[in-house]
Order: C-alpha cells, then structure tokens, then sequence
C-alpha cells in the first residue's frame, strides 16, 4: 500500500489547527497551542478530542489502512457510556452512504485500523470511479494519525469543500454523550441542508459565553452559527439573570457584526425532568432558568432582527431518555432531539 500527506491526498474537515508531532498528525477544535484560553479548568483533553472532524478524501481504493495513537478519555466519562465503542469509535461513509461504525484501540503504541471500502457494484458507492470517502473520528478518545495508506495503484485527491460553513457552540451534550458514534450525535443529525462544512466547538462544561469563543467564531466565518446554551450556566451559577443577556448580547453582537451575512440559532438544550424544580447554585430551578432564557433570547433576537432565531426547547422526552447523570441524551434520544432542530432550524433560516 502507499502513504498519503495531509493536505494532498487528504485533509481533516472541521479541523480549527493541526498538531505535528515526530511522526504524526492531531486535529484540535480550538488553536493549539492556545487551548488554555477555551479550555481553563484541565479541558484541554476535550479540545483534541475531535468530535465533528472527519479526514475526507476522494479515492478509487478499496481499502484504507490507518495508523493511529488513541488515548482513552478519563474514567468518569467512561463510566457514563452505555457502550464503550460510542466514545472510541470512528464512522465511515463512502459516497454518503454510512458503511458503519469500527472501534479503535487505545493503547500507549501505534494501532492500525484496515477498512474496506467496498468496489464498484456492491451498492457503496457509484461506478468504478473515485469515491469520497470520509472517516469521521472519535467523540471522545484523544486520536493522533500516523500514516493513512490506499491500494497500491489507486489514486487520492482533495475533495471540494463544502460551500457554507456552520460553525456550533455547545457543551458535552453537543460533544456527543450518550450517542452511538461520531454521526449519530444529536448535533450531526440536526444537519438541515447537505451542503454545510461542520466545525464543532462544543466542550465540556463550557458554554459559559467566553469573548474567546467569541472571537474564534467570528475568525472561522461561517454563514451559520448555531448556540446549545444556558444548561451549564443552571448547573454551575456562572451567570445570572442580568449578566446572561449582556453575555449572550455581546457575543452575539461580536459574530454577527464581523460576518455580514452570518445568521444565528439560539437554543437551550433538553433538561430531565429531574431538574425541573430543582434549584441550581444561582437559585433558580430549571424550568425557571428555561423562562429566564426565553426572555434573553427574545431580546437578542429583537435586537439581531433578521439575522437571529430562536428555537424553543425540545419537550419530547422523559426520564428515560437520560443517562445515569440525568443530563446526557441518550443514543435514540440524539436522534430524535437532531430530528427535531433540523426541522425548527430549516423554518427559520430556509
């Protein structure tokens, strides 16, 4: 088999930068080598984890070999999963069509992960020409690529990028807790149009509404930005009633002021029922919190006119849905919830 070169024969879609090491490559979803700024509180774990990014590349091969180090996330988020394979695992998809999930193997050494795209008549792709094939990578398992390989004599190119960037800012709900795989998340299945190029911000407990994040939003561009926020701030008391406009406004007013044309979806993400009366270190309980977002957005909304929408929060669910900390989806309630803000985002942005 031959080696391909990043940048070449392949790239990392939803990549912010590329870490280079001796002899390997890592996506991050935030500027490396300024994780401390996004991820204070020992998070920088969670910014190379590369929930969202995926290596693309259009090939005749038949087979793709990957080398890779995988480091497995920290225990606590371990014992969350219903299924391991849903934290370190990666999706393939030739030609749109998913072919399914393969695990990797954490290890302190280099793994290799062999895939078989299939060939030309077996339903996984068209013809016997090159194919886009995409690897969407892990949720939540450090991944570092060492070499990735195709058939000797197959050909590899760059495929062309998506046209409209829709960069999201979410939390570890938005990273994928709870889902089966890198595309079975809730924020990959809210997808509204097939033409969106996905950069993934969403950390863990985050959301805070950071000027930093702010900022690195408005550097990215996108023509979409969509906002999973307000839950960390109930579960932790970071902002208030009075500083949670200011906040939302001013990073808001931040992105939309530096990209003519970018249009922003504001949503709170589901709570358990659990939580409902519950109170939160701010003093509210959750469904006050909700009505407290409610009216903060309305005002941002109000003041962003046609370039900001709001969507209410998704009430189809019970106790049933979460997972054993009460606030993490589970895998079909990922689907059902992206479902549900696919057709509410595509009303409101077209």
């Amino acid at each position: 088999m031959k080696s391909l070169t990043c940048g070449e024969g392949f790239r990392f879609n939803g990549a912010v930068s590329l870490q280079r090491g001796e002899n390997w490559v890592a996506p991050w979803r935030v500027p490396f080598d300024r994780a401390r700024l996004y991820f204070p509180e020992g998070g920088i774990g969670r910014a190379g984890m590369p929930s969202g990014v995926a290596i693309v590349l259009r090939t005749d091969a038949e087979h793709i070999e990957l080398d890779y180090l995988c480091a497995r996330c920290p225990d606590n988020i371990v014992e969350l999963a219903e299924d391991i394979e849903q934290l370190e695992s990666v999706d393939v998809v030739v030609d749109g069509r998913r072919l399914g999930r393969h695990a990797l193997s954490p290890s302190r050494g280099t793994r290799t992960l062999r895939l078989d795209l299939g060939g030309p008549g077996d339903g996984s792709g068209a013809g016997g020409g090159a194919r886009q094939v995409e690897l969407w990578l892990p949720l939540y398992a450090q991944f570092r690529l060492v070499s990735l390989r195709i058939d000797e004599g197959a050909t590899a190119s760059l495929p062309a990028p998506n046209p409209k960037r829709w960069v999201h800012y979410g939390g570890s709900l938005s990273q994928g807790m709870g889902a089966d795989s890198p595309l079975t998340t809730y924020v990959q299945s809210s997808r509204w149009r097939d033409d969106l190029d996905l950069v993934s911000l969403a950390r863990g407990k985050g959301t805070h509404l950071e000027p930093v994040f702010a900022d690195l939003v408005a550097e990215l561009r996108p023509r979409y930005l969509t906002m999973a926020v307000g839950g960390m701030v109930y579960l932790t008391g970071s902002l208030n009633p009075y500083t949670y406009l200011t906040n939302m406004l001013g990073f808001v007013k931040r992105v939309i002021d530096a990209v003519p044309g970018c249009e922003v979806v504001v949503f709170l993400a589901p709570a358990s029922p659990r939580f409902r009366d519950r109170k939160g270190p701010g003093g509210l309980t959750a469904a006050e919190w909700a009505t407290v977002h409610d009216a903060t957005v309305e005002s941002v909304v109000e003041w962003g006119e046609d370039r900001v929408h709001a969507v209410r929060q998704w009430s189809d669910l019970d106790a049933s849905d979460f997972l054993a900390d009460g606030i993490h989806l589970t895998s079909d309630a990922h689907r059902r919830y992206g479902a549900y803000l696919a057709e509410q985002i595509r009303a409101r942005v077209g």
